[in-house]
């Protein structure tokens, strides 16, 4: 009876290892795909919550998208309706904050890299960036990070904040004020650029 029992705690720490090891490289897969996905988030708080909305369609060097100047700059759009959210009702009032109906994207534009300053401390490069949300524009100083995937592409991974009230957006308030949205979010983005050689070539980023 004993010897019964004993293989089967032995079959079962097996099992439990081996579970542990597929769960660990499911993991590490996932996380390694996620590191190299574009995708841009907003996050903010209220008075009684917290909130994000996510995009994972950010269109990189779209053609119709806003460039500030003659240079070369990095320019992503993101399609307001895009964005997911806790839920329906929460984004909804994200479209109407961002007047999504009348200004249907974000769009954000990354100086050229050699315009760029590397802080050798944080090892970050810190990029010129222009952001325009709801009709309005403000330019930013943003820290960055750059990463490669499969070998040669670029992604580009940072992280600001920024006030609603930058772009002239008050900060929505419900149930006669007793909800009320903070003033600061933060915005986190990720985004896959060309591949070294085409920035060689082209001296882009």
């Amino acid at each position: 009876m004993k010897g019964k029992i004993l293989t089967y705690l032995i079959l079962l720490t097996a099992t439990s290892l081996i579970s542990f090891d597929i769960t660990a490289n499911d993991k590490k897969g996932t996380r390694e795909e996620a590191e190299c996905e574009s995708y841009v988030s907003i996050q903010g708080s209220s008075n009684v919550n917290q909130f994000q909305f996510i995009s994972y369609n950010p269109e990189v060097n779209n053609r119709t998208a806003k460039n500030p100047g003659k240079e070369p700059y990095q320019n992503i759009q993101i399609p307001v309706y895009d964005f997911s959210g806790p839920n329906n009702r929460m984004l909804n009032d994200f479209y109407k904050m961002v007047n999504a109906s009348q200004y249907p994207n974000i769009n954000i534009n990354i100086e050229p890299r050699e315009l760029a300053d590397f802080d050798e401390t944080t090892g970050m490069t810190n990029f010129r960036t222009k952001i325009f949300i709801a009709g309005n524009s403000r330019e930013y100083i943003v820290p960055c990070r750059i990463i490669f995937c499969d070998g040669e592409v670029p992604v580009l991974k940072g992280e600001l904040k920024v006030e609603l009230t930058d772009f002239e957006i008050a900060p929505p308030t419900k149930i006669f004020g007793a909800i009320k949205v903070d003033n600061e979010v933060f915005i986190n983005f990720a985004f896959r650029l060309q591949s070294k050689k085409t920035l060689t070539e082209n001296a882009t980023f």
